[in-house]
């Protein structure tokens, strides 16, 4: 026994001793620099890892001046206000001066080190979340918190072209040029021309057609009409309909408040959007998979993706703006089929309670029943028997409220299985007629489906032997049945107040949470957008 605590004893110095070692070539590392002339230096740990592996070889220095690559990237960082991103961020100023001066003699490994930190910082603003998912209220595992440093560090060191690697963490697709593009177009107009201060039109009420209104005339202008005519007339109507359309808005030519507010939006209104949503499509890991559903929040409007591209699409109802529906990224694992409806804690607080405290029987038409916890377990009970007056918080979370399956249940015929902390899902309705409004924010969170077969049939259509024969009669026995899809496929409830429509026109609709706008002013608190919005409403 002592033989061996002696050999621990000296296996433990030993290792303490290399340990002391290891600590002190770190320490001793020329890359462990964690200051560049006043700056802190962000990735010291995964630089100096990066460096000590590959012999010190430089990446971005050739000679005692910046090789082309690196000086093709610090161009891109001068342009990368195109994206929403601010180029002072990733010491912009300062790596100019280095393209057009060269390195400074005897500070190669500090200007190497300012080098790599700036172009992760620059990497990871491309291909990442800039600002914390805690502090805008998100869903942290669904987004990309951009590309990792050292892993980075690494595939540059290994590519011929560092410049156009870099270039390729953004999104490579049509519409996050073309937002891009619109950006630019903005930003230039409003230099040339800069935002009038006119007194913003408002209208309370529904502009119909052959009413006679001021508003018309600024209506006309929007739409390239210069004709000084009040009335609301059929070729307005139709130019109407047309940017309804377009704008994910009810097309039937009633000018409501949400069409109002498209019609009569700023650039600075839309600059902010474009800022909010070429940030929240870089978020988006890539590339995407073959087959998944896509649902755009504040559009209202379900994608099905197949073959990487869309079979068909439908409106959606989505949730009202005291209970959003959250943009977060799912797994669909089947269909529920004649489901029954729990209804969730919060509607059973803020919109059952207070009905059933007036009157006990307030539920018997939705066809709500009742479940009271007792020593026996869950016992059915009528809502007369239960004390709504004296009803406490923790005791009506002991209340079960639920529907039957059936046609007045609220879920209609088809729960899409999507398992999430949010208890969010699509689903079928017993309200349809509500598809046909502008404003289909209506819900408490979940998204309702228009056609609800059609998404079932989607999901489950590469199970063997499904068919439409079959779902019909699963349906038809009006009996709780679950079915798993034999290969589960992604769900992105996406939030893009931006868009491009097939002509290829770039839409900005109306922000419906107000997220772009909280998103952006966080942006601008922490100096991330190089442009100055002032307070942001």
């Amino acid at each position: 026994m002592s033989l061996l605590i002696y050999r621990m004893k000296n296996y433990l110095s030993f290792f303490l001793f290399s340990l002391l070692l290891f600590s002190a070539s770190l320490h001793a590392s020329p890359y462990s620099i964690k200051r560049v002339s006043g700056i802190s230096i962000s990735e010291t740990s995964a630089i100096q890892k990066f460096y000590g592996e590959n012999q010190d070889k430089f990446l971005w220095i050739d000679g005692n001046k910046l090789s082309f690559d690196t000086k093709e990237i610090i161009t891109d960082i001068g342009a990368s206000w195109v994206h929403g991103l601010n180029p002072a961020n990733y010491r912009y100023t300062i790596l100019q001066e280095l393209a057009k001066n060269g390195v400074p003699k005897g500070r190669e490994i500090e200007t190497e080190v300012l080098l790599s930190d700036s172009i992760i910082l620059y990497a990871q603003d491309l291909s990442g979340m800039r600002i914390s998912p805690k502090e805008l209220d998100e869903d942290g595992r669904s987004w990309s918190r951009g590309v990792d440093a050292y892993s980075l560090l690494n595939i540059l060191a290994e590519r011929n072209s560092r410049a156009d690697f870099v270039q390729l963490l953004l999104p490579n697709d049509m519409t996050y040029q073309r937002l891009s593009d619109e950006l630019q177009n903005i930003v230039q107009d409003l230099a040339k021309n800069p935002e009038n201060k006119i007194k913003k039109i408002k209208f309370s009420g529904t502009l119909k057609p052959a009413m006679i209104h001021p508003s018309i005339i600024p209506i006309r202008q929007k739409m390239g009409d210069n004709s000084q005519s009040q009335i609301y007339d059929e070729d307005l109507r139709k130019k109407i309909i047309e940017f309804q359309k377009s704008h994910g808005l009810a097309a039937d030519g009633l000018i409501g408040p949400r069409s109002f507010d498209a019609i009569f939006q700023t650039r600075t209104q839309k600059l902010i959007k474009l800022v909010a949503n070429l940030e929240r499509r870089r978020w988006v890991r890539r590339p995407l998979p073959s087959k998944y559903i896509e649902v755009n929040i504040p559009q209202m409007q379900l994608y099905a993706v197949n073959n990487t591209k869309v079979s068909f699409q439908m409106p959606v109802i989505v949730g009202r703006d005291k209970r959003p529906t959250n943009s977060f990224i799912d797994e669909i694992i089947g269909i529920r089929f004649n489901p029954l409806w729990y209804v969730p804690d919060t509607i059973k607080k803020e919109d059952f309670l207070p009905a059933l405290q007036k009157d006990p029987n307030a539920l018997v038409k939705k066809g709500i029943l009742f479940r009271v916890k007792t020593e026996e377990g869950m016992k059915k009970v009528s809502s007369s028997e239960i004390d709504w007056a004296n009803m406490s918080e923790d005791g009506l979370k002991s209340v079960q409220m639920y529907q039957d399956s059936g046609e007045e249940n609220a879920l209609g015929v088809i729960r899409v299985l999507m398992p999430n902390k949010y208890d969010i899902y699509l689903h079928d309705t017993n309200a349809p007629e509500l598809f046909v409004k502008d404003d289909r924010a209506l819900s408490s969170g979940c998204v309702r489906l228009s056609e609800p077969r059609r998404i079932a049939n989607f999901i489950l259509g590469d199970n063997h032997e499904w068919s439409d024969e079959k779902l019909e009669k699963i349906i038809a026995k009006q009996k709780l049945v679950e079915v798993s899809a034999e290969y589960p496929i992604p769900v992105y409830l996406f939030y893009f107040t931006a868009w491009v429509d097939p002509k290829g026109k770039v839409i900005i609709a109306n922000d419906l949470y107000g997220w772009d706008g909280k998103l952006v002013q966080a942006l601008q608190q922490k100096g991330k957008i190089p442009f100055e919005f002032g307070k942001i409403q």
